[in-house]
């Protein structure tokens, strides 16, 4: 089959979802555990409309989660409603496009999502403290403010809206911000296909003070090979402060 013309493809290009993934996907995504999760602050960048800040404190921890939409939050729990909605139409009209040994099925991602979405709103509010309006490559932080960074589902998932030189000035300024890991995942777009300039980016990184490594998720998304890559990364000191 021509990926390149699947519902995946279609479903998505041009138009980035907002999701509500919770803590238990969080803890599969990036090999979280508790004492990494309450050892914080954490950052959650992007962040959409995760529950992921909410859980962190009632275990403890400090999480701040950072994304564009909160630009905009008039009806911002509204689209997110909706993108569940559109995400799992997605699924269900391209199934082999994903590994529901892992996700289940539509049905389950939907319930999973909509409690999601439903614990974000209870806890959203636009303080610039516990959730803060910001867009990569340009964050209102301190050089190693966090202990840890973790970003999904935007660095690699779309291609068509962010080249190389986009994906380099992401992950450098989060790994300003970040004393500790930033771990990045999934490394394949919409489609499943891998990030066809990683190894080229990786060296990129590398000159620009950031070293990289690959470690292997307790999830995928998808049947295809790689799908529980993970990409770490590690200012080596000596990036350029903004602040």
């Amino acid at each position: 089959m021509d990926r390149t013309t699947t519902p995946a493809r279609v479903a998505l290009t041009g138009e980035i979802a907002t999701t509500p993934r919770p803590l238990a996907a969080y803890r599969d995504m990036f090999l979280l555990d508790d004492e990494q999760l309450r050892g914080g602050p954490v950052l959650d960048c992007p962040a959409g409309a995760s529950p992921f800040g909410a859980q962190v404190r009632a275990l403890g921890g400090t999480a701040v989660s950072v994304d564009p939409a909160y630009l905009d939050p008039d009806g911002l729990v509204t689209r997110a409603r909706a993108d569940v909605e559109r995400v799992v139409a997605w699924q269900r009209a391209a199934p082999d496009g994903f590994d529901w040994s892992y996700l289940g099925s539509p049905d389950r991602v939907h319930d999973l999502w909509t409690g999601a979405v439903d614990e974000f709103a209870a806890d959203f509010a636009l303080d610039d403290n516990r959730y803060v309006a910001a867009t990569l490559p340009e964050l209102p932080f301190p050089d190693g403010h966090f202990a840890l960074t973790v970003s999904g589902f935007l660095l690699f998932v779309y291609p068509d809206l962010l080249d190389l030189d986009a994906h380099r000035a992401a992950i450098v300024e989060l790994a300003r911000v970040t004393r500790g890991e930033v771990r990045v995942f999934p490394l394949h777009d919409t489609t499943g296909m891998p990030y066809r300039q990683l190894d080229r980016l990786r060296s990129c990184l590398h000159d620009s003070g950031v070293s990289t490594a690959i470690r292997t998720a307790a999830c995928s998304y998808t049947p295809l090979p790689g799908g529980d890559r993970m990409l770490v990364c590690r200012s080596r000191g000596g990036l350029a402060s903004r602040r």
